[in-house]
Parts: structure tokens; C-alpha cells; sequence
């Protein structure tokens, strides 16, 4: 059993350091001028050693990307799997959020991915399904977890990731990305305070009335808007 599990660890050791050489690559040169002869005299194997773990560039982009996107998921979740007060909680995720893709390194790996999927729409739909689509299902089911909870009222779980996300990842800041101006993206905290509050305004549960019609003062579990963290 020797001689295959040292195969194995070998391999996982190319793959790391192809991927490591090519993000460098890709981000330096562009996708487009980054040949696979160049990410393998980076990353010091041979072409038959990245050929036995990748089947051409477009599939180490791919997983470049997924290893990108599976950091921020990793990030994210930490903060998904909280049972913190949620206004703390989605404000955690909605900063990690925005300062990933604000960072300089998604930006140009997006801005070659979009390139790139008019050439390759079945890898433009891989994409998603890594990055975006995760992204997309992890949240729902914390805000479906919290709804059973009745921290929020009762909704399309889907729907509501797709409003918190398009407020954290506004349509203003996806487009300064897109043209490279990262400087824009610069008010993370006030942005993503905002973000919750307009979240919350609609999907917070309300305080339940008493015998007298008035309504409580939200408990442990319910999260007026003044409970969102000062940032």
C-alpha cells in the first residue's frame, strides 16, 4: 500500500503547487497569455505531471476557482453556523462577504472568468454552481434555519438569500469590481450596516402583542433593527 499512497500524496502536492503557480500566473499575465508550459516552469513540475492532474488550462482555472471560492464559503459558514443575536450574525457573514469580493484577487479572477465564459458557457455554469450557486444555498439555509427559529417570518428561504445578497453585494459595487475600480468598495462597514437594516425591516418577525394589544419588546430571539452591531 506504500507505493500508492505516495502516488497519491505526490499528486496532491503537484496539484497544490500547480494551483499556487497558476493563480500567481493568471493574475500577473490573464488567463489568455498564461500557457500551461509557463504555470508548470512556475510551479516546478513537468507538463506530463500537470497533464496527469489536469486536463488542459480551462480545468485549472476551474479549480482555481473553486479553491477561491471554497475559502470564502469556509469563512462564511463560520459565521452561518453562529448562534449569535442575527443582526451580529448576518452582519459577521455580509462583511466577509464584501471584503472577499472587494479584494483585489477576486476581482481580476472574475474579471477572467467573465471573459472567458463567452467562449465556454458549460464552464461559466460550472462556475456558478461552485461559487455563486454555494453561496447562494448556504445562505438560505441559515435564514430557513432562523426562520424555524421565529427570528424571522416565515418566507421563501431562497428568496430571502437572493435579497440579503444582492443588498450586501449591491449592483453599485459588482460593477466597480467588474472595471477594476476596487477604491469604490471602500465604506465596508457603513454599507453592509445598511444592508441588515433594509434586510431586517422586512423579513424581522414582528414582537408578539400581549393582552392589551400592545407588542412586546422583542425578546432574546427577535431582533429589532437597533440590535444590528454599530459598526
Amino acid at each position: 500500500m506504500t507505493g500508492p499512497i505516495k502516488t497519491a500524496r505526490a499528486k496532491l502536492n503537484h496539484q497544490a503547487r500547480i494551483l499556487d503557480a497558476a493563480s500567481t500566473a493568471f493574475l500577473e499575465n490573464g488567463f489568455e497569455f498564461t500557457s500551461t508550459a509557463d504555470i508548470a516552469q512556475l510551479a516546478r513540475v513537468s507538463k506530463r505531471e500537470l497533464y496527469a492532474c489536469f486536463a488542459d488550462k480551462r480545468a485549472i482555472l476551474a479549480a482555481v476557482i473553486a479553491r477561491l471560492q471554497q475559502e470564502i464559503h469556509s469563512q462564511v459558514n463560520l459565521s452561518w453556523s453562529s448562534s449569535e443575536d442575527i443582526g451580529n450574525v448576518l452582519t459577521m457573514a455580509g462583511t466577509e462577504i464584501l471584503n472577499f469580493i472587494s479584494s483585489e484577487k477576486f476581482g481580476k479572477l472574475f474579471r477572467i472568468v467573465a471573459a472567458e465564459t463567452f467562449r465556454d458557457p458549460v464552464s461559466a455554469e460550472k462556475f456558478y454552481l461552485l461559487g455563486p450557486g454555494v453561496g447562494r444555498e448556504n445562505t438560505a439555509s441559515f435564514l430557513k434555519r432562523r426562520m424555524a427559529a421565529g427570528d424571522l417570518r416565515k418566507a421563501d428561504p431562497l428568496r430571502a438569500a437572493d435579497d440579503f445578497l444582492d443588498l450586501i453585494i449591491s449592483a453599485r459595487y459588482l460593477t466597480a469590481i467588474v472595471l477594476g475600480q476596487n477604491r469604490e468598495v471602500l465604506l465596508t462597514r457603513k454599507h453592509v450596516k445598511h444592508a441588515v437594516e433594509m434586510f431586517l425591516g422586512y423579513y424581522a418577525s414582528p414582537a408578539p402583542a400581549n393582552v392589551s394589544g400592545r407588542k412586546e419588546r422583542p425578546g432574546r430571539n427577535r431582533v429589532p433593527r437597533t440590535t444590528v452591531l454599530e459598526q
